[in-house]
């Protein structure tokens, strides 16, 4: 059993401190139940059944949310695996939705459109597990389909004026969307102290019709914006990692982040820009001084080392603060000191 009680209390004060209006104010609870019980049809067939019962604050009926998945050991090294669960995301302000975004130095807050209804998604997914053996193995492989199909997606609209000047976006329910993805993962040790992973993901995003996300003919313009795509959200993305360690007191790894390409919208240009593609290198070494029963790690490394990230990345008041895409931080170099006592 799971209760959830959430306080949003959000003021408007000036300089002074002086509490002009009160925003938003609301609370919202969630009550949920959860039983699942597992299955074991034969020495090779497990089934696994579940479900979740909860009920919103925000909704009128309780919604019950099923799931079944069944896994099949073929052999000792090879596994087929299934499923099909079912959730929901119920409306409500959520806390990213006061502070986040400025356009133009102007605060742009996110309303729930009357009505909104919740969220549903429904998700089917099947896959295999196979080692080279059973013991110790030198090659792991694993790779999962799924679909999802979300019904009244959330989706959030254009950038609009208030009466009293302020921007908002509203969020509304979409007629749907889906989303079909693969992703598989490869590992290999030729020898002991070397390990080789790398993994690839393909998910196609998109709304089930397209969705305005940008208008500025209530403003004078003639710019009207309109996609199928998730925005920021690439459909192809991979990782690869070799991690070396020749004895216990020496370690160094060497990592690979690849983000495929995807659509950002700039509000303060009105265009949706296709980004380019971004390929991430960290290297990073750990040395283990050993003193007596304790010991103290030196860590060094590099994050980025091609400094490979948003190259139109806006600054000053004017700026679209949501125009951010792709890594996270710029080239930088690291060091650490620990020492367990």
């Amino acid at each position: 059993m799971q209760h959830k009680s959430e306080s949003v209390r959000d003021e408007n004060r000036d300089f002074t401190g002086a509490r002009l209006r009160v925003t938003t104010d609301d609370t919202y609870r969630n009550t949920g139940g959860f039983v699942q019980d597992e299955w074991k049809l034969s020495p090779t067939v497990d089934l696994v059944l579940g479900a979740r019962l909860d009920k919103s604050s925000t909704l009128d009926d309780a919604i019950l949310s099923p799931r079944i998945a069944a896994a099949f050991s073929a052999s000792d090294r090879l596994k087929f695996r299934a499923g099909i669960s079912t959730g929901f995301r119920a409306p409500e302000v959520f806390s990213e939705d006061l502070h986040v975004d400025t356009l133009g130095a102007e605060q742009v807050r996110i309303r729930n459109a009357a009505g909104l209804t919740e969220e549903r998604a429904r998700t089917a997914s099947a896959g295999f597990d196979w080692r080279s053996s059973t013991v110790a193995p030198r090659w792991t492989f694993d790779a999962t389909a799924s679909v999802t199909d979300i019904r009244d997606t959330f989706v959030l609209g254009e950038i609009e004026t208030a009466a009293d000047g302020s921007l908002f976006q509203t969020r509304g329910n979409a007629a749907g969307s889906r989303i079909d993805g693969i992703e598989t993962n490869l590992s290999f040790r030729p020898v002991s102290a070397l390990k080789l992973t790398a993994g690839a993901a393909y998910f196609r995003s998109r709304f089930d019709a397209p969705e305005i996300i940008f208008d500025d003919t209530a403003s004078g313009g003639t710019t009207v914006i309109a996609t199928r795509r998730y925005l920021k959200t690439p459909d192809w993305s991979a990782v690869a990692q070799a991690a070396w360690a020749p004895n216990e007191n020496f370690e160094a790894f060497a990592g690979l982040k690849y983000t495929g390409r995807m659509q950002a919208l700039n509000n303060t240009t009105g265009t949706l820009n296709r980004t380019p593609d971004f390929w991430v290198v960290d290297l990073g070494f750990k040395h283990h001084f050993w003193l007596g029963r304790r010991h103290i790690d030196l860590s060094v490394g590099i994050r980025n080392l091609f400094d490979d990230r948003q190259r139109d990345l806006e600054f000053g008041a004017n700026r679209d603060s949501d125009y951010v895409y792709g890594p996270r931080f710029a080239r930088s170099f690291y060091a650490s000191l620990r020492w367990e006592f």
